[in-house]
């Protein structure tokens, strides 16, 4: 969430399966926050003239204090310890004028529910997206499942769709284990990651996708792809 003194405002959520997952998630949240609120000099939809522009002086730093959040293994291991004690998780970052930006995570029921299987083949997103190094770690880190290593760059797995986010295969795990899955969009790598079945199982089963908040209906995997 992000606010002010005035209001709040419910900036993504995610259900998800494990507090290892809650934990990865809440680390990429931190970054794609932390991306939008200071971007680099070579962020392109920030390079026109009167988007940004540089603010200095004392106080607080909210994308400084998310990125620095978001790299600390162990902030990560404190959440799960936490969410695996039956406890929330709650985190505000201040920033100047009195606006904070606060990650939470905590217990739900009923967190899943059994879907049918439709490998109805459909056509694809065509967007592609980059695995950062620190986002490669998260896909190791959220699941004890073996598996392939991350990839460096990934396609979206979707149906073409109409919202800003694409999905794609980071890692692929061993047995039957599903997919550790990234979000990423244009111009923006990998920002958050979670694990999922692949996508011949749940292909057309939602309307509004692999879960919850998922942008689109998810492709079946062709042998020829790598991605």
């Amino acid at each position: 969430m992000g606010g002010d003194a005035h209001r709040a405002v419910l900036l993504g959520r995610a259900r998800v399966g494990t507090p290892e997952a809650a934990a990865a998630w809440l680390r990429g949240e931190a970054l794609r926050l932390a991306v939008r609120l200071d971007p680099g000099p070579r962020t392109r939809w920030a390079v026109a003239p009167g988007v940004v522009r540089p603010a200095y002086g004392p106080g607080p730093d909210a994308p400084t204090a998310l990125r620095e959040w978001a790299e600390c293994s162990e902030q990560s291991r404190y959440v799960r310890m936490l969410l695996a004690q039956g406890h929330p998780y709650a985190r505000r970052f201040q920033d100047p004028g009195g606006s904070w930006y606060e990650l939470t995570a905590a217990l739900m029921e009923n967190a899943g529910e059994a879907m049918s299987k439709s490998p109805d083949d459909v056509a694809r997103c065509e967007a592609t997206g980059h695995v950062t190094q620190i986002v490669g770690e998260l896909a190791s880190e959220v699941t004890r499942t073996p598996g392939a290593p991350p990839r460096s760059r990934i396609r979206c797995a979707l149906a073409p769709h109409p919202t800003y986010e694409h999905q794609g295969i980071v890692r692929e795990l061993s047995g039957g284990g599903g997919h550790v899955w990234g979000t990423f969009g244009a111009a923006v790598p990998v920002w958050r990651v979670r694990v999922a079945p692949p996508c011949p199982h749940w292909a057309g089963a939602l309307r509004r996708g692999l879960y919850a908040d998922h942008p689109g209906g998810c492709v079946p995997a062709r042998t020829s792809e790598p991605a």
